[in-house]
Formats: C-alpha cells, structure tokens, sequence
C-alpha cells in the first residue's frame, strides 16, 4: 500500500508533529515532538511514496513573499510571507527547521517541482488544504482546530485521534498527499522558489467565501472582492484593499483575538503577535 508521509513544522524546542497514512487514508504512525533525525529516521524506515512538509523549501528568490502565497491571498487564503533570507530573525526559525528537514531527505526526497509527486518532497499548506476541500474559507468564530478535524472527517479518516491543532495539520499534509498520489491536486507558484501543492484538481476563480457569506441575499449571492495584486490588503486577513497595514479597528480586534489566544498556550497566535511586533 502506498503511504504518505506529513509534518507539521515548527521551532527547534517544541519539536515536529508526523503522520503517516496509508493510500486508504488509515493511520500508520504517529508521532509529536519529533527532531529533524527522528523525522529522517522515520522516513527512511517506512520508506513512504511522498513526504509532505509544512513549511517552504527556501527563501523568497526576491520581495517579501513568493508567488505561492501571493496566489492564495487572491484566493482569500491568508499564509505567512516568506521573504529574501531576513538574517538570524526569530520568527522565522520554524522556517529554517523546515528547510533542512527538505535539505535532509533530499538525496531520496527531492523537492517537488512538476508532474507526479511520486518520490518526492512536498510543500504543502493544511489551512489551504481544509479550506479548499471544503469549499469555503473557515468562519471568524469557527474554532481552527474544529473545523480542520471535520474536514478529516468529511474525508474518510478517523479525526479523533489527533487531539492537537498540530497534529490535525499534520494529518491535513498527510491526507493532502494521499490525494495528490491519486491525481487529485494542483501546484501553486513558482517552481524555483517553490510550489504549495492543494489537493484539488482546479482552483476557484474567484476568491473563497466564509460560510455567512453564502447565503442568498434578495440581489443574489454575494461575491467576494477580488484582492489588489500589489499585496497591499488588511493583515487581519479580511483581504480588504488598505493603504497602510490595516482598515481601522482591524488591528485593535485582531490584537484581541490574538492575545486571548496567545493566553491559552496557541504557538500560531504567539508568532503571530510577535511577526507584528506586539510582544516582545
């Protein structure tokens, strides 16, 4: 049976989440707070048919992000920039631990770039994952683990098992290349500073709704804006048009959200709040 691997990356000292599924989407292994070696270990004895890892291979070749993550934000999908290498910056050191894990498996895993993902390394994103098999972006009071472990559900698998919003992502990578085997994804970007693949054959043509959004109205349905292409949109991930970070009092709910989320332990709000300079 074909396996497919994925891993949820994150910094040195809270360690790496991976699962491992068979190509009929029941669990082989998993593991949380794994090193880079216990990651290369683990491939090298299951030996999976793709390794798919939550992170970008490298730095952006120029600008401040890629042309992967400039896509999704024109399909309303917020993700993290990945800039021309910023030097020893904290917030970036998850991403550096995503580099060599691809770094790593590459003489047996290189990085994916075209055709089949057989064999290779893959860059996935699970929020781009859950919110495209679904078919709607997640709701502002729709709990993120929640949603993610119904759209496991929604997909044949068990979503019991994975208690932690990093192992759900993990399974989300997996479950991603699982499709992907099948024939069952697209590549975003740019193939020399790396693809994000999502697992559905065709992308929307227009940008993703959030569920309150897809209900008729008496004019019909409503139709979200399309983004600027020059990457000027709110950063609260509205997408709205702006001329600085924010439409005002933006800012002021998202720092909210993400404090009241940083006090309950999350790691993602915690980077968060940092990338935006509101915590030390």
């Amino acid at each position: 049976m074909g396996i497919s691997i994925g891993i949820d990356v994150a910094e040195a000292r809270k360690g790496l989440d991976l699962v491992a599924l068979n190509d009929d989407r029941t669990l082989v292994v998993q593991r949380a707070h794994a090193t880079v070696l216990d990651i290369v270990e683990i491939i090298h004895e299951l030996q999976p048919d793709v390794v798919c890892i939550d992170s970008p291979p490298n730095w952006a070749t120029v600008g401040r992000s890629r042309a992967a993550e400039r896509h999704l934000g024109m399909l309303g999908i917020s993700a993290f920039r990945t800039p021309t290498d910023p030097g020893e910056h904290a917030f970036y050191q998850w991403m550096r631990v995503g580099f060599s894990i691809f770094t790593a498996i590459s003489h047996t895993y290189p990085r994916y770039r075209t055709g089949s993902v057989h064999g290779t390394a893959v860059e996935v994103f699970p929020e781009a994952s859950a919110v495209l098999l679904a078919g709607r972006l997640r709701g502002q009071d729709d709990d993120k683990r929640d949603f993610r472990r119904t759209v496991l559900t929604e997909n044949g698998m068990d979503s019991t098992v994975f208690k932690t919003i990093d192992a759900v992502d993990a399974a989300l990578a997996a479950l991603t290349g699982v499709l992907a085997l099948g024939g069952q994804f697209s590549a975003i970007g740019d193939a020399d500073e790396g693809v994000i693949v999502v697992p559905v054959k065709t992308l929307p043509a227009q940008p993703l709704r959030r569920s309150r959004d897809l209900a008729n109205t008496k004019k019909g349905p409503i139709t979200a804006p399309v983004p600027l292409a020059d990457e000027r949109r709110c950063l609260c991930g509205c997408q709205a048009p702006v001329r600085r970070r924010f439409l005002p009092g933006h800012d002021a709910k998202l720092k909210s959200n993400l404090l009241a989320r940083h006090q309950r332990g999350e790691a993602d709000a915690t980077d968060q709040l940092q990338s935006l300079v509101w915590l030390p």
